[in-house]
């Protein structure tokens, strides 16, 4: 798009043409390094992104037609020019003249009727210095007539062509080109090339999350991105014949404003483009939290204890890339509505709705701004319009809104002719995420609430969101919706069950709309967010009891996830505990759904079917104790006692004995926290190792070990059990074998009898490892390591050390995780439960596992939780004797030496010694 440039100063300049000949590739390279290295200057110096851009554009043009004279000139010291025609013209966003630093080229090479001497020469000499300088150049050598034929074939030649413009050569035969790329391209079935572009810009979005407000957007193909520009462009030129966006203007397609803010919008990430690219010094158009420091510094962002510099940059460029999306969205709009014959005669068809409201071609308007200022309520009545009757606000009426937003002051915020539509939104069947959205974009739903103002395209660096706050607030809500139509069934089938059940969809749709109201302050923004709740309820004239509802689900948000994912649900005083905190059953059933919601809204892998077991598992416990209306913990005797009962009841009497006997040498924490059918696979799985003894001395029984393999491919785990005679470290021992072999360990429960019979089970994730875990030949040799390890032939701190190999494929992390140890002696009766929060890494597992048995402490549980690149590993320990860790200074120096070793984890192969 050209755009009217300040002068940048002067650039290096080339030699003239050699008629001797000359090396033309280090010349080409020579001075594309000194153009860039001045640019870089200037860029630093405050120059403007499109200036920059512009002198880069017409820095590889003079390049271009240097290289081009210079192999013309060659050819005529060698041969006879017979009357050989040749043009050079550059397409995409070169022809676009939007070259940032990094950006390939690509190059058109036009010819009369066939390939000859000269045609060759010019293409060969220009490309080949062209590569040699480093740069990635695209081509193509075709007649006009192949130009055409192949345009009507191919959308991306088409597209390319389209901004195709002329560099050197013959101008004659360039305009043989633009006037048959006018008859037979441009004219030629413009709905067709609507349809086809459309498709591709939705598709383009989607591979994006579909939202403008991703933490690491991506410049170029991103929504809000300069393809949304592309894209509008293409369309116009198809549909009004024009080339830049003055000619839009001329029109009537945007107004001269809307050409201001689009060409200051487009300016800015030209500006941040130029910044990525030199800064990377390659075609890098991904903006990752690695780079957005040194950018936003380096745009002139500074931190000033009230205000964040990297927050405000990303706000800002978050803003201009909703105006670009806008501007794509209006010149779309304007491309694709159909004609209105009525217009010709001043007539406009269509059902007025209310005074100045109406409905045509599946859009709703107003007729103009004298509608808003005369019902200042139609600012949010017009949303619910577009929900109910399904159709989409015009952009011209969305313009006159964000025009009009001082309507909406205080005294509107607690106006029933404001807040009643807005409920009367979330009440609607269908389409609330989608109206919610689209009143975000216009700002309204800012100024009528604002406490969701606090969050607006705030940017949370952290390890697994993709979307500033406010997106994963909306795209919650879409989630809701999801799962209140059924679309998760096959996925979520107790979810989508629990969803129907409690009907409460009002009261959730502003949970979760609100429930990180409170982020962007420091830790705690749960019950900081809880503190805006009253007064948003007393406006929206909510009852006492759904208000208090609302602010117990914003406070208690990441409760559930937090107990199903780092703490041993099957306890029954933590359920107890869990039940009588959320306290009725309607408040379990929403707080369920809101965390699905929430984790689903986070980002792709955040939900999947492990932690879909993990929460279904804590509900189905909390909403036991509910039904049964017994919320007072049962004595953890007495509740294994009849579970005990029910399991011998279940086999044949022939088998009771055993099954009794072996039970009794059970704790009742094994007991109470085994599936059923598993306690008598176990027994079984023990008489086999006593089967092993019976055949050897005594002296090889610590050698000797058992296991099984259980696959539950519809919780995306597998279960791995080993029982074997215990003895200090096993665990350890066994966790660095399963480690050394890749696999991903997410849960682990150790158990002893009261015979020193260890039996130990692993649950291990199939999360990206899914073909690894169900490998046979991989748990062969799991098998003869672990019992190498056990017989103490191979030692496993070498074996882990060996295993830790780093992938030069392996994505940089996002964001620090600092290591931190927490010490807990409340959460669990029996134990001291150990909170250890650390970067991801091969071997941290066993790191810990092994240093808490060189300081003596017997691990019970293990949960193991991996977000990204941070990993939240939880352990339920005692002393050696049975008891918990109460000693101050003691849990002081278990903090110590897991931290150390950690960080000895970094700097070496292996972190214990």
């Amino acid at each position: 798009m050209a755009l009217a440039q300040p002068v940048i100063g002067a650039l290096p300049e080339l030699p003239t043409v050699d008629q001797g000949g000359g090396d033309l590739s280090a010349i080409a390279k020579q001075y594309l390094a000194d153009v860039r290295g001045v640019l870089a200057d200037r860029h630093r110096a405050g120059a403007s992104g499109s200036a920059v851009v512009a002198a880069y554009t017409g820095a590889v043009d003079r390049l271009v037609g240097f290289l081009f004279n210079s192999a013309t000139a060659e050819y005529t010291r060698r041969s006879v020019m017979l009357d050989h025609r040749c043009t050079v013209a550059a397409q995409g966003g070169y022809g676009r003249s939007e070259l940032n630093p990094g950006s390939d080229i690509d190059l058109l090479v036009l010819y009369p009727w066939k390939v000859n001497a000269y045609v060759e020469t010019v293409a060969e000499r220009i490309l080949y210095a062209l590569w040699d300088a480093g740069m990635v150049v695209g081509h193509a050598s075709r007649t006009v007539d192949a130009c055409t034929r192949l345009a009507q074939q191919d959308l991306k030649v088409k597209t390319a062509l389209l901004d195709a413009r002329y560099l050197a050569g013959d101008r004659a035969l360039y305009g043989d080109f633009e006037k048959a790329m006018e008859a037979d391209v441009l004219k030629k079935n413009p709905a067709k090339f609507y349809r086809e572009k459309l498709a591709e810009s939705a598709e383009r979005h989607g591979r994006y999350g579909d939202s403008v407000y991703l933490l690491e957007p991506q410049l170029k193909d991103g929504p809000g991105g300069l393809r949304d520009i592309h894209t509008a462009m293409w369309l116009a030129k198809v549909k009004y014949k024009v080339k830049s966006l003055r000619e839009l203007v001329v029109k009537g397609v945007i107004s001269d404003r809307e050409r201001l803010e689009i060409e200051a919008s487009q300016d800015f990430i030209f500006r941040v483009r130029n910044a990525l690219h030199f800064l990377t010094g390659a075609h890098q158009d991904q903006l990752t939290f690695e780079f957005q420091d040194h950018i936003a510094a380096e745009l002139g962002f500074r931190d000033d204890g009230r205000r964040n510099a990297v927050v405000d940059f990303m706000r800002t460029y978050y803003g201009h890339a909703t105006t670009v999306r806008r501007f794509s969205d209006t010149v779309i709009e304007r491309c694709t509505e159909r004609p209105n014959p009525y217009r010709l005669i001043g007539r406009v068809r269509g059902r007025e709705i209310r005074d100045g409201i109406l409905i045509l071609n599946r859009t709703i308007s107003a007729s103009g701004a004298e509608v808003l200022r005369r019902t200042p309520a139609n600012m949010v009545t017009l949303f619910g319009d577009a929900q109910r009757h399904g159709v989409q606000l015009t952009e011209g009426t969305k313009r006159l809104m964000r025009e009009h937003l001082d309507l909406i002051g205080e005294a509107e915020r607690h106006d029933p002719a404001f807040t009643a539509p807005f409920r009367d939104i979330l009440a609607w069947k269908h389409d609330v995420w989608e109206t919610l959205r689209e009143m975000h974009s216009v700002g309204v739903l800012c100024r009528l609430f604002p406490e969701f103002a606090r969050v607006d395209r705030l940017v949370q660096r952290d390890l697994y969101h993709i979307f500033t706050v406010d997106e994963h607030s909306l795209m919650g809500i879409r989630e809701l919706e999801r799962l209140r139509r059924g679309a998760y069934k096959q996925l979520a089938p107790l979810l989508t069950d629990v969803m129907r059940e409690a009907d409460r969809t009002e009261i959730l749709y502003l949970a979760m709309l609100f429930h990180d109201v409170g982020k962007g302050h420091g830790e705690g923004h749960p019950e900081r967010g809880a503190r805006y709740i009253r007064g948003i309820a007393e406006r929206l004239r909510l009852n006492e009891d759904d208000a208090a509802q609302w602010e117990y689900l914003v406070r208690q948000h990441l409760y559930m996830s937090h107990l199903a994912q780092h703490r041993d649900t099957h306890d029954p005083r933590l359920i107890s505990e869990f039940a009588r905190t959320v306290g009725s059953l309607e408040n379990l059933q929403l707080l369920y759904v809101l965390t699905f919601a929430d984790m689903r809204a986070v980002g792709p892998k955040v939900w999947n079917n492990w932690r879909d077991m993990l929460l279904g598992e804590l509900y189905m416990q909390a909403r036991a104790l509910f039904e049964q209306g017994q919320l007072v913990e049962e004595e953890a005797g007495a509740h294994a006692a009849r579970i005990r009962q029910r399991v011998l009841a279940s086999v044949d009497p022939a088998r009771r004995p055993a099954l009794e006997r072996f039970l009794g040498s059970m704790p009742d924490s094994y007991v109470t926290t085994t599936q059923e059918p598993q306690i008598v696979a176990h027994l079984e799985l023990m008489n086999r190792l006593r089967e092993e003894w019976s055949v050897r001395p005594e002296a090889e029984h610590s050698d000797l070990f058992v296991t099984t393999l259980r696959h539950v491919e519809e919780s995306e785990y597998s279960e791995f059990t080993i029982c074997t005679q215990d003895r200090p470290g096993l665990f350890a021992m066994i966790t660095g074998v399963l480690t050394a072999h890749g696999m991903n360990i997410v849960g682990a429960r150790i158990t002893t009898s009261r015979g020193g019979i260890a039996l130990d089970s692993f649950r291990l994730g199939h999360i990206d490892a899914r073909e690894m875990v169900l490998e046979d030949a991989r748990w062969e040799r799991v098998q003869q390591v672990l019992g190498k390890v056990l017989r103490r032939e191979l030692d496993v701190e070498t074996l882990v050390a060996s295993s830790r190999r780093p992938s030069i494929l392996e994505p940089p992390a996002r964001g620090d995780v600092t290591t931190e140890v927490i010490a807990d002696n409340e959460v669990a009766a029996d134990y001291t439960v150990l909170d250890v929060i650390t970067r991801d890494r091969v071997g941290v597992l066993f790191t810990i596992t092994h240093t808490l048995h060189r300081l003596g402490l017997v691990i019970h549980l293990a949960k193991i939780t991996t977000q990204v690149h941070q990993v939240f590993d939880v352990f339920y320990v005692t002393d050696t004797g049975g008891e918990k860790i109460t000693d101050a200074d003691q849990l002081q120096r278990v903090s110590s030496a897991i931290t150390e070793r950690l960080a000895a984890l970094d700097g070496s192969g292996a972190a214990v010694t």
